[in-house]
């Protein structure tokens, strides 16, 4: 997205709660993040910001972490990265821990729960209970209609799965949060032919806008409407 188009999207909702930098891979790869932290912070919208937890480049730093804790409401680090071989686990793990230590935002976990690693679920609440990660975001495993069985052999939950966990991970300490805990994890509205517009009360992205690379802008991204006729998985 030109950033010039980002100001624009953000001048017009001036008044929204808060810019989600939303993509189809790693925000703090996008070129001219520092520039959209700045545009931001001129409007006094925070950012609440996923990431996979790489931190690359500069955001590694000491001093990239206190400014992206500065300028966000909540950083959320995504497990995907090390489930998909893009980081070992214990380099992930020091890298929440180091952002934790210049915490002045809440910094959250957001877990994709599938086959390969909901057994291990309970163990990553315990961790992250022991080093004060505040917020975790549990969220099952959707599919969308065209994917193939070899993805859902692969990654699909087992029957009773979902029933097992959304009872145990409770915790005292962090909230645990995140569709496990909605009866529907999609929300009824991808579920209904793909037609959604986010108008519904039942749409789970109701009240929020998506501005697209050219400018052009959703209420709702419903998965369904857009790629059921041409899947890319």
């Amino acid at each position: 997205m030109p950033i010039e188009t980002a100001r624009r999207a953000v001048e017009k909702y001036s008044e929204v709660r808060e810019l989600i930098p939303s993509t189809m891979g790693e925000p703090l790869l996008y070129s001219c993040f520092n520039e959209l932290l700045d545009i931001c912070g001129e409007f006094g919208i925070p950012m609440n910001l996923t990431t996979n937890g790489t931190f690359p480049g500069k955001w590694g730093s000491d001093e990239g972490m206190k400014r992206l804790l500065s300028a966000c409401s909540d950083i959320k680090v995504s497990t995907l990265s090390y489930e998909t071989g893009g980081l070992d686990e214990l380099t992930w793990r020091k890298n929440v821990e180091k952002m934790l230590e210049h915490r002045v935002a809440t910094v959250s976990l957001q877990v994709t729960l599938h086959r390969e690693n909901f057994e291990h679920a309970e163990q990553l609440l315990h961790w992250a209970e022991q080093v004060g990660v505040n917020r975790i975001k549990w969220n099952p495993v959707v599919f969308l209609d065209c994917a193939s069985q070899e993805l859902r052999n692969r990654f699909a939950l087992p029957e009773g799965a979902v029933e097992r966990l959304r009872g145990a991970l409770h915790s005292d300490k962090i909230r645990c949060e995140g569709s496990l805990y909605f009866e529907n994890s999609m929300g009824s509205c991808a579920v209904t032919g793909g037609n959604c517009t986010g108008s519904s009360s039942d749409c789970p992205f109701a009240g929020e806008v998506w501005v697209w690379p050219d400018g052009h802008e959703d209420h709702c991204p419903n998965p369904v409407r857009r790629w059921s006729s041409s899947c890319y998985i």
